[in-house]
């Protein structure tokens, strides 16, 4: 993850301090990843896409956090809203809450969970119960080859 910048920016919101990282420029992508998630596709990801947005690399909360009260808090704090958005593990769930809780805040997902139970290359919209709102959604897994998620993750978030 070499393109990130090596110095950190925080945002306040709710009492919380958040720090991240950025790279490049153009509509924004939050990624949330645990910070053992360095080995493939991580570092090639994070570089395509820095080369076509603005990424955003949040240092993750504390195990104990409330993820969704923690990312809306981030996201508030960025003061952003159409936020693309990739998730890993752990941020698969809260990711999908907000969404569908704030779908102002949401443009579009990507969901990267680790293990079974997810289906490859899945796709769809989630629609609040409001009917008003819908944000395109994908799910790709860890284990496919690096080039297929970079190219299925760039292509997504360019339409």
């Amino acid at each position: 993850m070499s393109n990130l910048s090596k110095e950190w920016a925080e945002v306040r919101a709710n009492d919380r301090v958040m720090r991240y990282r950025r790279t490049g420029t153009g509509r924004t992508i939050v990624v949330l990843l645990s910070p053992s998630h360095h080995q493939p596709p991580w570092p090639e990801l994070i570089e395509a896409l820095g080369s076509r947005f603005r990424v955003i690399f949040p240092e993750p909360p504390a195990a104990d956090a409330d993820v969704s009260d923690w990312l809306a808090d981030f996201l508030e704090g960025l003061g952003m809203s159409n936020v693309r958005i990739v998730a890993a593990d752990r941020f698969c769930m809260p990711t999908l809450e907000l969404t569908l809780l704030g779908l102002d805040q949401v443009a579009r997902v990507v969901l990267v969970p680790h293990g079974r139970g997810w289906e490859q290359g899945v796709g769809g919209a989630l629609e609040a119960a409001t009917g008003q709102a819908v944000v395109p959604l994908i799910v790709v897994r860890d284990g496919q080859p690096v080039e297929e998620i970079v190219q299925l993750t760039t292509g997504f978030f360019a339409a």
